[in-house]
């Protein structure tokens, strides 16, 4: 089986984090019958010519580049619009890229990494053919863009609205992603779907130390969805009360630095690829998750893997995964620092038993998310 489908490479980016846990599991248990052909967009913000998958090589994976600038940046082509049909006029030099990729590589079947532009563009050159489509719905727009103006927000939720084709078959990573969809953006039930959830790759299952207790991280994109201003909130409420806590980031340093002005107990560390994150948790007492809504959170279960106490909202996916392990009381509610920072107190440093990150690894390991994705392709 052949498999086309786009790349985020970005190390902070939760799609490629997802797609290369599938990548390493596809290469362990399916080395004859799995060829992917992943399409990365070099303007892409999301794609680095230094990030994931750019450099190493996995048997059965072969990485594309589309380098046509013709088409503008998302920014200016939204602003431009009046609609759908000037988006599409405005990504028809990309949506043709993906039509040629399609017709040289002839894959079996195509697969939709995520909601945004790029992938809606690899939609709609791949609705031109008979090729079966499945959506890995790893995001969902209409949340993403619920802070923009009116007139851009509505033109991204006919955006995702225009992903609803019966052609599609959808795969989400939590019941919570698939009901949201069909409550507030399709306005129906989906026939067509599975719920698998997020893998996590086998090296943070081998961290062996606990992490210190001082340290308090958080890891993903400066964006409102994922509730950054709590962030700010809690090194302002860290620096008030003269506490202990070095809170330690790993997301975009020059957006976070026009909301965060002090650098007191501020530690700022770099992108880091899969490998280096799991060091990072290891040294960490805690994490915090405090996102209005993730479809998963791919960032607390990896911490939870390595041993390390991840505190996480309810309206995050992975809290289907919390309660199946019994760690119902790391799942909070944020809107009160002063209670977190309470709650910081009493579990950072501790540990996360080795039975339950067993259990964790026996279903959401590599191997047996790939296996149970594979049946999923072999079944279109």
């Amino acid at each position: 089986m052949k498999i086309l489908t786009n790349v985020q490479t970005s190390h902070l980016a939760g799609i490629g984090q997802a797609f290369w846990s599938l990548l390493k599991g596809l290469e362990k248990n399916y080395p004859k019958n799995a060829e992917v052909v992943g399409v990365r967009v070099i303007s892409d913000k999301n794609v680095s010519q230094n990030g994931i998958f750019t450099h190493k090589r996995i048997k059965n994976f072969k990485l594309c580049s589309i380098t046509d600038q013709n088409f503008p940046s998302f920014k200016d082509a939204v602003d431009q619009a009046k609609n759908l049909n000037d988006l599409i006029t405005s990504y028809q030099p990309l949506i043709e890229g993906y039509q040629n990729l399609i017709n040289r590589q002839s894959p079996d079947l195509i697969l939709l990494n995520g909601t945004y532009y790029v992938p809606w563009c690899l939609y709609l050159a791949a609705r031109t053919t008979k090729i079966p489509i499945i959506l890995h719905y790893h995001g969902i727009l209409s949340k993403e863009v619920s802070h923009w103006s009116q007139k851009p927000r509505l033109l991204m939720n006919d955006l995702e609205n225009s992903f609803d084709n019966d052609r599609i078959f959808y795969l989400f990573p939590s019941s919570l992603a698939r009901k949201t969809v069909e409550n507030e953006v399709f306005k129906h039930k989906i026939s067509k779907s599975a719920i698998i959830p997020n893998s996590v790759p086998d090296h943070f299952f081998k961290i062996k130390k606990t992490g210190d207790k001082e340290n308090v991280g958080f890891v993903g994109r400066w964006s409102k969805i994922k509730n950054p201003m709590f962030i700010k909130k809690t090194v302002e409420y860290n620096n008030k009360k003269h506490g202990p806590y070095k809170i330690n980031l790993v997301t975009s340093q020059t957006e976070s630095k026009k909301e965060i002005k002090s650098r007191k107990n501020v530690v700022y560390h770099p992108q880091m690829n899969n490998f280096l994150l799991a060091g990072f948790y290891e040294k960490m007492g805690v994490l915090l998750s405090p996102s209005y809504f993730e479809t998963y959170g791919n960032v607390a279960q990896e911490a939870i893997a390595s041993g390390t106490p991840a505190l996480i909202s309810e309206n995050m996916g992975v809290a289907e995964t919390y309660r199946k392990l019994g760690l119902d009381n790391f799942i909070v509610d944020f809107k009160s620092v002063a209670k977190i920072y309470k709650k910081i107190g009493e579990i950072s440093g501790s540990e996360i038993p080795q039975k339950t990150r067993n259990e964790l690894k026996q279903i959401v390991s590599d191997n047996i998310i790939s296996s149970e994705m594979m049946n999923v392709f072999n079944g279109m």
